[in-house]
């Protein structure tokens, strides 16, 4: 039998769907792993050259890893906000957009809400964030300071039956942190004392009237209460009285504060890798509001246990416990 073959042109024309569909199967293979690992941008603004801002930045650096987000740029700001307004205006002419933005410290914060209104931006190490209205729909952060609640279970801890808590503040700054923790003291029996001051050179007045009246002083991130000058004053009276000074700072515990709670910087930063990633892989979400710090450290002065006549075995055996001096 004599076989039968299609026309000349037939087989062109069969040998270029042929081709077209191997070429699509291509582009298609190797596109899928593209969009898999496709990397997000981030860039950071850092508000300064602090250590505790450097540790935050190092955990975000950690957390990035392995999730594909890269981070483009470090943008130091001097503590200046001339200077950082200026290096804000050169990120804004780039063409190529950064996907996220981690602000550290207030100035990096303020500055990023301001100037970035479609970008997400994720903000930590910022005292009392309320003070600065760093809310939008496209902000998230992460609070740089434990909750009341965390704190006053140490100080329970701590003072044992004692009951009387002092608290210097000025309302114009803190009068929602006083308000929350007079609720919050209710619940583990606490009695609060509180005292008002408008101007720095009242704090010394103001401690040395209810000193008698209280078994511990609670330091909260009041910026007219703790200055240079009142870091001198404040433990000096306190550790005289021998009244424990309870606060939110490493840095008031080196200056003689018995004990503080405060966030783990480097895990700060790894939590606000946590938080991007979240952001990146869910497009519709572009802010997670704000968060409470993952993990916290106890800082102890050792030596003012001693000179004050206090026991901190008790919390010693806490993770993340750092005695001063070592």
């Amino acid at each position: 039998m004599k076989r039968k073959f299609l026309p000349l042109e037939r087989y062109h024309g069969l040998a270029l769907v042929c081709w077209f569909v191997l070429m699509f199967l291509f582009q298609t293979s190797s596109f899928i792993p593209r969009l898999v690992a496709a990397e997000n941008t981030a860039i950071i603004f850092r508000s300064q050259q602090i250590a505790a801002y450097n540790e935050a930045i190092q955990g975000f650096e950690e957390g990035c890893k392995g999730k594909h987000i890269s981070i483009k740029t470090v943008y130091d700001l001097h503590g200046d906000t001339e200077e950082g307004k200026r290096i804000i205006r050169t990120v804004k002419e780039n063409k190529s957009k950064p996907d996220v933005i981690l602000a550290v410290g207030v100035l990096a914060a303020t500055l990023a809400k301001e100037h970035f209104p479609d970008i997400p931006i994720i903000f930590c190490m910022v005292i009392n964030h309320d003070r600065f209205n760093l809310q939008g729909t496209n902000i998230t952060g992460i609070s740089s300071e434990a909750s009341i609640e965390d704190q006053f279970s140490v100080l329970k801890e701590i003072l044992g039956p004692h009951k009387n808590i002092g608290v210097i503040y000025d309302p114009e700054k803190t009068r929602k942190i006083v308000a929350q923790a007079n609720t919050v003291a209710k619940q583990f029996d606490f009695n609060l004392v509180k005292s008002e001051v408008l101007l720095e050179k009242e704090v010394e007045s103001a401690l040395k009237n209810i000193t008698h009246k209280i078994d511990a002083l609670w330091l909260i991130p009041d910026s007219t209460v703790i200055t240079k000058n009142t870091l001198n004053s404040i433990p000096r009276i306190t550790i005289g009285s021998r009244l424990p000074i309870f606060s939110t700072s490493d840095a008031m515990v080196k200056a003689g504060a018995l004990v503080s709670v405060s966030p783990n910087y480097k895990e700060t930063g790894i939590q606000a890798a946590q938080l991007a990633q979240m952001l990146l892989t869910n497009p519709a979400t572009t802010s997670l509001g704000i968060q409470q710090p993952n993990r916290l450290k106890l800082t102890l002065n050792i030596q003012t246990a001693k000179t004050i006549g206090i026991n901190l075995s008790s919390i010693q055996s806490y993770p993340d416990v750092v005695l001063y001096p070592q």
